[in-house]
């Protein structure tokens, strides 16, 4: 029990994935072992599909909901290449951590990058020569933090 007139902070934690060993995971590390600050924390997944349904109404519905509680968060960490995650930083306004995909089963070194801007990533960006030029010499427009051949917006600081 709590002692009288004594708060303790609650750090709820939503995790997005088509597997829910992932939240399974991060909910038994937490019961485990305490937050570095003493929170509690709280690991909750809407859903945890198993496998993506394309064009069903309500596979798709379950997605957009999750984006939306993923752009309401404070702080955001996305997997390489999330449309999800995309998608909910631009709707928050939000500057993710980005986690590097592991190469030949090892973690990169650093395993994530804080993203240059809230902007989302063109995964596929058409580029000709003269338009890789541009970028180069564009303050506002650079190389994707997860994706090489992507390109984003991003503010000129």
């Amino acid at each position: 029990s709590t002692p009288a007139g004594y708060f303790q902070h609650v750090m709820d934690q939503i995790v997005s994935s088509l597997f829910p060993e992932y939240a399974n995971e991060l909910s038994n590390m937490f019961w485990e072992r305490a937050s570095s600050t003493g929170e509690i924390v709280q690991v909750y997944q809407p859903s945890g599909e198993k496998v993506q349904q394309s064009d069903k109404k309500l596979h798709d519905q379950k997605a957009l909901a999750e984006i939306y509680l993923l752009s309401l968060t404070d702080k955001l960490v996305t997997s390489a290449r999330s449309t999800f995650g995309y998608v909910a930083q631009g709707l928050g306004g939000l500057k993710p951590w980005i986690l590097y995909e592991p190469r030949n089963s090892t973690t990169p070194d650093p395993p994530c990058v804080r993203a240059m801007s809230m902007e989302p990533c063109s995964l596929k960006a058409p580029l000709s020569a003269c338009q890789a030029q541009t970028i180069q010499i564009s303050p506002f427009v650079r190389y994707c933090e997860d994706r090489i051949t992507g390109i984003k917006l991003v503010d000129d600081d």
